[in-house]
């Protein structure tokens, strides 16, 4: 039995299937984590299906739920909202391939989750909005993510406890015995971001050396705490632009 339902959506990524169909994969306010096959998207009426292969689109789609299916199909969709930066600035489309390809190995089986989806959604519209302090951003998502996920980093930063332990997730008041930890500067420099919302952005001015120890840090902080994560490809590219 297949039910027809209308979702919002968030394009991650899509899988060539065949000579012109592929297998897009969205994160869905109503299903969680789905799986579209999408027939002609890469053939000659393949206009219309274009805005399915954007990373980071927002849709509003009607879909077919047929239980027990891994791969569903798509009724109906169309645009939420335009991108109008991310797809034009090379910046802003290296920080989009890293949180596209951290969402679909951390949501890989992520059931409905609305207030998950509002913040993913909400996050994807302040990137492209290119805000300032822009290049703090994927920074500050990984770490708001992270209290979706079940392992949020508690800020309990103050004169004695100091150290940021990678492992438990938390400021400790001395440096612990394994090496998974951030020393002062770097534990207060993430003090300074956890306590941030999205409009203070601008005020981190980390040189850029920290910027890249702060994002190892809390991709080692993930590698911990989702040990499914693997190696991110998109550091590479990330790090010879900017972090």
């Amino acid at each position: 039995m297949r039910i027809m339902l209308k979702t919002r959506g968030v394009v991650l990524t899509h899988t060539r299937y065949g000579e012109s169909s592929a297998i897009v994969h969205v994160y869905t306010s109503e299903l969680g984590m789905q799986s579209y096959m999408v027939n002609g998207a890469f053939g000659k009426s393949r206009k219309d299906k274009i805005i399915l292969m954007q990373p980071l689109n927002l849709l509003e789609m009607e879909v077919y739920d047929r239980k027990g299916k891994e791969i569903q199909r798509i009724s109906e969709f169309k645009l939420r909202r335009a991108l109008v930066n991310i797809p034009f600035s090379q910046k802003l489309r290296a920080q989009a391939f890293l949180l596209t390809e951290v969402l679909v190995r951390v949501l890989r089986s992520e059931g409905p989750n609305l207030p998950l989806f509002d913040f993913i959604e909400e996050a994807v519209v302040l990137l492209d909005s290119n805000c300032k302090g822009a290049e703090n951003f994927h920074i500050w998502f990984l770490l708001r993510l992270a209290s979706f996920l079940g392992f949020q980093p508690h800020n309990n930063y103050n004169d004695e406890y100091q150290w940021f332990d990678l492992n438990e997730g938390c400021y400790v008041s001395r440096e612990p015995a394994h090496i998974y930890y951030l020393d002062n500067d770097l534990s207060f420099e993430m003090h300074r971001i956890l306590n941030l919302d999205s409009d203070g952005l601008a005020d981190i001015a980390a040189r850029l050396d920290t910027r890249r120890k702060l994002l190892d840090a809390v991709i080692r902080f993930y590698e911990l705490h989702q040990p499914g994560l693997g190696k991110l490809r998109s550091l590479s590219v990330l790090k010879e632009l900017f972090v």
